[in-house]
């Protein structure tokens, strides 16, 4: 519903806090999660451009008793397993760069080096490595 816009961005987030609130069974919200961002919906890019429905994913995870996490695990295994490389390697960037984080950033997120603007000092540091490598002469 939400790719064919039968419904609002706003309504799939609503759908989502309903399904994944407290009073819902753990296994069945994980089942819910499974259907609504598992591979046959888009695998997981909505999750990837959505904070609020990665926000309502999260929420929902931290707050799942210990007793009943090792029942839900496999299914949220299952459902992440089956996105492509790239998607699970965006969210993994994004959990751990926590909530408020925005979507897919330009930079290469979690990459050491990178960061909104160049270091110069840093990028200085390889110029002998690539002149040895290049078999240029090192500059005086």
């Amino acid at each position: 519903l939400l790719d064919e816009e039968r419904i609002p961005d706003d309504g799939a987030a609503l759908l989502m806090s309903r399904a994944l609130s407290p009073g819902t069974p753990p296994s069945d919200a994980a089942a819910w999660i499974d259907g609504f961002a598992g591979a046959a919906a888009d695998g997981g890019l909505l999750l990837v451009h959505d904070e609020r429905l990665r926000g309502l994913v999260d929420a929902w995870l931290t707050s799942v008793p210990a007793e009943a996490f090792t029942d839900v695990l496999p299914l949220l295994r299952r459902t992440f397993s089956a996105y492509e490389p790239g998607v699970r390697r965006t969210l993994g960037e994004l959990a751990a760069r926590g909530p408020g984080s925005g979507g897919p950033s330009t930079s290469a997120p979690g990459a050491p080096g990178f960061a909104p603007a160049p270091d110069p000092e840093r990028a200085d540091a390889v110029l002998p490595l690539l002149h040895l490598v290049l078999g240029t002469e090192v500059p005086a």
